[in-house]
């Protein structure tokens, strides 16, 4: 049951931190240490852990969860405000996402040790996995490829900007605008879902379709590469995880 509860916990993670917030609360949230957006953040924070605990007595774990959550968010809005401010473009995704990971985990182990849990409904914990899985490759993976690539300073080489490319430059006439974290999306799902019924040679063609396209800049065909192995990678590897279980 602890395992099911913990993989909930981080399913209502993902909907909450990636699929329900927008990019005008993410973007508010970066203005101010504390704004109107982090409390409507948190809100959503709260009613996806609960809601998703399936089990009414979590509603204090849930609160928990919640308070710890907004205070992390403010620290890291503190930190990448004063970061900016001494010119210093600083990415504290990685921290803040190991911070919530890490609650994620305490807090459904201490509530299952101090109070055992009563699911209105079971699912069993491959089903669970699964729906995250599929959650997790859709806009949360597209994230964690652009933020890993901002971390390495990977950028999209252009004439005037050869090297390093700020992400508002990244869209230019020659691209369509979220064409590829559609594209992304949607290979990702697909490989995931060919991987859950055993057809790995199908993931294969599709790795071999991805490489047909190919630039004359050296420095484009590393940033698809790059972009390309990360994407399948965080498709590849909760399949092989969840095909174990």
């Amino acid at each position: 049951m602890i395992y099911q509860l913990i993989l909930l916990q981080f399913l209502a993670h993902l909907l909450a931190d990636y699929i329900f917030q927008s990019p005008g609360w993410s973007n508010g949230k970066g203005r101010k240490p504390f704004t109107k957006y982090h409390v409507y953040h948190v809100l959503v924070v709260f009613a996806c852990s609960w809601f998703l605990s399936f089990d009414p007595g979590y509603l204090v774990a849930a609160v928990a969860l919640t308070v710890i959550h907004l205070f992390t968010d403010i620290l890291k809005s503190y930190l990448v405000i004063r970061a900016k401010k001494t010119g210093i473009n600083k990415n504290y995704f990685f921290t803040d996402q190991l911070i919530h990971l890490f609650f994620l985990v305490i807090i459904p182990v201490a509530y299952v040790e101090w109070h055992g849990i009563n699911f209105t409904a079971e699912f069993s914990l491959k089903t669970i996995a699964v729906v995250t899985a599929f959650v997790f490759c859709t806009k949360p993976a597209n994230i964690v490829v652009k933020n890993i690539l901002t971390a390495f300073v990977i950028a999209i080489p252009t004439e005037e900007h050869p090297f390093v490319v700020k992400p508002e430059d990244q869209n230019t006439e020659k691209s369509l605008p979220n064409a590829g974290k559609l594209i992304g999306i949607m290979e990702r799902v697909l490989t995931l879902a060919l991987i859950l019924v055993g057809q790995y040679g199908a993931v294969g063609l599709i790795i071999a379709a991805k490489s047909i396209l190919r630039f004359k800049d050296t420095q484009m065909n590393e940033y698809i590469l790059v972009g390309t192995l990360l994407s399948f990678g965080l498709a590849v590897l909760p399949g092989i995880l969840i095909s174990q279980l």
